[in-house]
């Protein structure tokens, strides 16, 4: 289901990066996530988010985005099984670097 991106509560916290584009976690005050995905749609090219899912803490979340950046990357084809776990380890290492404290 889509949404409109202003439907997100003021209260919850968003947290992006360029890595996870076009993908972002919120936190609702309640203490529960919900992963997004910017889309959009239409002849106007109306922006929307579509919710992906409501995964149980943080790290769940980074999974989540993980896996559905692997699933909507432009290769569409691997020729190994080998190729794509090299897609997936790129990925989670992506994931790994954005969480690495200084």
């Amino acid at each position: 289901m889509l949404r409109n991106p202003n439907t997100i509560p003021a209260t919850d916290t968003i947290i992006e990066d360029p890595m996870m584009e076009p993908f972002f976690i919120t936190k609702a005050a309640s203490g529960g996530f919900t992963v997004y995905e910017r889309v959009t749609r239409g002849q106007k090219d109306n922006e929307y988010l579509r919710t992906v899912c409501y995964p149980s803490n943080f790290g769940n979340a980074l999974k989540k985005v993980a896996k559905e950046l692997l699933n909507h990357s432009e290769k569409k084809q691997y020729n190994t099984v080998k190729e794509y776990i090299q897609s997936w380890n790129e990925i989670e290492q992506k994931i790994n670097t954005i969480t690495m404290l200084d």
